[in-house]
């Protein structure tokens, strides 16, 4: 089972969120899983990265960068419980360099949030080259 070696909790346990606890996604609560925990660790490291490199990811590169956890049509739950981690932290929201391969935009209705959100992540973890 993916997720369930030492390397596995270690991630998860550099997670904000708590597993088993129940987070907003949209108009419904999700219990965080230890697989969605596993998908959002491996997310907020993908993701990280990409900031540092100034660079967006589609839904389907994130799938395949963290091991096809969560198929790229079934995102929205993983970018909520990433979206929370990072509001628990402080941080950016970056599921704001999460984009759609065909537009480029985030997959949200209102997408006006996103372009403020992916420049303070790339201000926060973007590297001075």
């Amino acid at each position: 089972m993916a997720g369930s070696g030492p390397e596995a909790r270690r991630r998860r346990e550099d997670l904000v969120l708590v597993e088993g606890e129940r987070y907003p996604v949209g108009e419904r609560m999700h219990t965080l899983t230890p697989r969605l925990a596993e998908a959002t660790a491996r997310s907020r490291a993908v993701l990280i990265d990409a900031a540092a490199h100034r660079e967006v990811v589609t839904y389907g590169e994130l799938s395949e960068l963290i091991g096809g956890l969560v198929l790229p049509r079934h995102m929205g739950p993983l970018l909520h419980m990433v979206g929370h981690d990072c509001a628990a932290r402080g941080e950016p929201d970056l599921p704001a360099l999460v984009v759609s391969a065909a537009t480029g935009e985030v997959g949200t209705p209102d997408g006006d949030w996103a372009p403020p959100q992916r420049l303070a992540c790339w201000e926060r973890w973007g590297r001075a080259d």
